[in-house]
């Protein structure tokens, strides 16, 4: 049994007083909400001076222990009864008020769970007032914010859960302790009409009923987050049965809390689930006898499954304690004002939410749409592409534009030399010269050239000869190895015998004749025979001539036109050219070359296929590298301009990105 329904702790925890004449007390547990408590003291109670703002503040239920709350406003009121102070209260959960998370936080994402975010929360603590406790559930969204409250963050933690979730704290240990758990799923508690119920009050409300809702996050305009790529390219989710009942009713949820589609599409499955709906609530009149039986089914508390039962009105159902109040403690002990809805919190039904919507949109940084231009001009060559590198923030969002633009020039020189006069320059050749291959040269020879007059050479003949030679009287036939005599000898060029010859007849021999008779061979004596124009037919066989022979040239001349045939050939000798020094004077100015007439365009080392020698506002999205998720990747990116010949590129890059308001620093 306590001292006192309320005792008083300063800021240190250390008790201060017990306040014995307190009345007026009442508290609201509101589920998953701040609780809150106040009570009254006479103005004359000299304890009130210990009721500081702030000061921590003990409040119990008879002998139950309702919670820890911490003084906030005093009221003072003269009334009939006379002058009392009375003082509200907040949960010690509040605490979490004082910390803030300044400018950006980013936590959480996968092998990064609930507990691990939950306890980063905590760990910004100025003064460690708080611990972390059991958790029971566990998923790994990533959260971010800014400039927000140590309590506004823990609260979000849980908000994109499907399932339900119910905070408890332990208070009566320090640093106290803080859990996030799943609420009970069994039925605990009982209302009966006749037994325990005074009244019973239904609300059906449909005002916020939706069953389509569109979800919107970080950003703004066409740069704003939605979940349509996570959702097959739908920017909304739906319940088909509550469209069948109740027709399409559509929501906007826009909370620029959330930066990724997966944590913004979860937020608004789980508003989906309580909207799609009317809320049913029924506010009971109940009595808690249980405090006088201690029998578990008549007591309530915030997040208990209770069954309501009265036949008569034929009203049986179970339901969640969304809230429970008592409104006098001291007065009305067993008084409690129950309520049991079909949902714990209307999501319109908070204005403090919707006003922390405005504040969010004043604290968090959304950042802008940017334009950025990157301008190149550069002479190049098919192995000498123009390179023109940009870069994409990692602070970019989204990126909504990359366009190229180029056009191709003449190439361009901005000196040459003057030409020289005639000089020698000295140095060592190559030791192996090449000639041209094949070369050929052609004309007529010296008009005149001597040979060494009167020069004689001797030697042996060849040792075999096939055919006569010095001859002009032989001729070579057509058959065999003959030659003709065709010289018309006359009998004082050839020889003659004089006296007696035969020619082969001995003296006496008869000799027939024509007409059958005969004569007889008588030698003729001395005579001579001239050769008539004739010729002998004769072979000469293959022979030799073997003897010394002499040959003289006299001097003589050749005028002729010739050819010389140079084969391809190297000339290997060390020689040296003496050059003397001197030096070549510049021109400057602007000098065009070619201009190319095809191009080729790589982007990441992707070739844009198609593209001219000039071109405007290629969108080059396409075609830039890419993460696995199919986001362009942030950091440095490459594109290459590849012409067919000598030129000179001029190019563009214009990007719209939106870009976060954060990073970097303040110079």
């Amino acid at each position: 049994m306590p001292n006192a329904p309320i005792t008083i702790y300063d800021n240190q925890m250390r008790r201060v007083a017990y306040l014995q004449n307190a009345f007026g007390i009442s508290y609201e547990t509101p589920f998953n909400g701040l609780w809150t408590a106040s009570f009254s003291l006479p103005a004359n109670d000299p304890k009130s001076v210990e009721c500081k703002p702030l000061y921590f503040v003990e409040v119990y239920d008879e002998r139950e222990r309702v919670e820890l709350f911490r003084i906030l406003p005093q009221t003072a009121r003269r009334s009939a009864d006379g002058q009392t102070v009375t003082y509200s209260c907040e949960h010690v959960l509040a605490t979490l008020l004082d910390d803030v998370l300044f400018q950006y936080h980013t936590v959480g994402n996968l092998g990064y769970p609930t507990a691990n975010v939950l306890q980063y929360i905590l760990s910004n603590q100025t003064v460690k007032r708080w611990q972390l406790g059991s958790v029971g559930i566990s998923r790994q969204f990533e959260y971010n914010w800014e400039n927000e409250t140590l309590l506004a963050a823990l609260i979000s933690v849980p908000r994109p859960f499907t399932e339900q979730y119910q905070w408890t704290y332990d208070t009566t240990v320090y640093p106290w302790r803080i859990n996030l758990v799943e609420p009970p799923q069994l039925v605990e508690a009982y209302i009966r009409y006749g037994v325990n119920m005074q009244g019973v009050e239904k609300t059906v409300d449909p005002t916020n009923l939706c069953n389509r809702i569109y979800g919107l996050g970080y950003g703004e305009g066409v740069n704003q987050l939605t979940f349509a790529e996570i959702n097959a390219g739908r920017p909304y989710i739906e319940d088909a049965a509550s469209q069948a009942q109740y027709g399409v009713i559509s929501r906007v949820m826009a909370d620029r809390r959330f930066e990724y589609p997966e944590t913004l599409l979860a937020r608004c499955e789980a508003l989906l689930s309580e909207l799609k709906q009317p809320r049913i609530t029924y506010t009971v009149a109940a009595s808690e006898i249980g405090r006088f039986s201690d029998t578990p089914i008549y007591k309530f508390y915030s997040g208990a499954l209770v069954r309501v039962q009265d036949k008569e009105m034929g009203i049986d159902f179970t339901a969640r304690v969304v809230n429970k109040r008592k409104r006098d403690v001291r007065g009305q002990p067993g008084a409690v004002e129950l309520e049991i809805a079909n949902r714990p919190q209307d999501i319109a039904g908070t204005i403090a939410d919707l006003a922390n919507r405005q504040r969010i949109g004043e604290v968090y940084a959304q950042g802008a749409t940017n334009l950025d231009s990157h301008d190149f001009a550069d002479n190049c060559d098919p192995t000498h592409p123009a390179v023109l590198r940009f870069r994409i923030d990692e602070q970019a969002v989204r990126v909504n534009k990359v366009l190229l633009s180029y056009k191709s020039e003449a190439f361009r020189g901005y000196n040459r030399p003057i030409q020289a006069a005639p000089a020698v320059s000295s140095g060592p050749s190559s030791k192996t010269t090449t000639a041209s291959g094949g070369g050929q040269t052609s004309g007529s020879s010296s008009a005149t050239t001597t040979a060494a007059g009167g020069a004689t050479t001797s030697g042996p003949s060849s040792t075999t000869t096939t055919n006569p030679s010095g001859a002009n009287n032989l001729e070579t036939p057509t058959e065999g190895d003959f030659w003709p005599f065709t010289y018309n000898y006359g009998p004082g060029d050839v020889m003659s015998f004089t006296g007696l010859h035969d020619h082969g007849i001995s003296a006496g021999v008869q000799l027939m004749t024509v007409g059958g008779g005969y004569v007889t061979w008588v030698p003729s004596g001395n005579h001579r025979h001239g050769l008539v124009h004739h010729y002998h037919k004769y072979a000469t066989l293959d022979h030799t001539h073997g003897m010394d022979h002499t040959h003289t040239i006299g001097s003589h001349v050749h005028n002729m036109e010739h050819t010389h045939q140079i084969a391809s050939h190297t000339h290997d000798m060390d020689h040296t050219h003496e050059i003397p020094a001197h030096n070549h004077e510049m021109e400057y100015g602007i000098f065009e070359g070619p201009i190319p007439s095809a191009i080729m365009v790589k982007v990441d080392g992707v070739v844009i296929p198609g593209l001219g020698t000039n071109a405007d506002d290629i969108d080059i999205i396409p075609y830039l590298s890419k993460d696995g998720g199919g986001k362009i990747n942030r950091g440095w990116h490459n594109v290459e301009v590849i012409p067919n010949s000598l030129g000179r590129i001029v190019a563009s890059i214009n990007t719209q990105v939106f870009c976060q308001s954060r990073g970097g620093g303040d110079f």
